[in-house]
């Protein structure tokens, strides 16, 4: 996404334009709890909360009544078509998922171990 905003940041003719940017093929949730579970070299403990849970912990907690707000978006597939942005800049490779997953893994590890120094 970065490199894809820089482009964007370059061009003049993009501002005030409505961008939706190219990424990596789109993958489930199980799908990207496995590539978290690969980056961390161990598996992931995952659980769900029902939507009545949700809206029960939003009358106490403002960001599981905002996560009910936005359920919307796990309820069918949700994708953004990134053509404009292809016709535009031409042919852009966008950054896999398992590199991506085990940078950001490696990013936050990095810092972790400083916080506790």
């Amino acid at each position: 996404m970065a490199r894809s905003l820089i482009i964007l940041g370059a061009r003049p003719e993009a501002l005030g334009e409505i961008w939706h940017l190219p990424a990596a093929e789109p993958v489930t949730g199980r799908g990207f709890v496995e590539l978290i579970a690969a980056a961390l070299g161990r598996p992931v403990k995952v659980t769900a909360t029902s939507r009545l849970a949700l809206r029960l912990a939003g009358l106490f907690d403002p960001r599981a009544r905002e996560t009910t707000e936005m359920l919307y978006q796990w309820q069918r597939p949700f994708v953004l078509d990134a053509s404009k942005f292809q016709r535009a800049v031409g042919p852009f490779e966008p950054t896999p998922h398992p590199q991506a997953t085990a940078a950001t893994v490696a990013w936050f590890r990095e810092r972790a171990g400083r916080t506790r120094r």
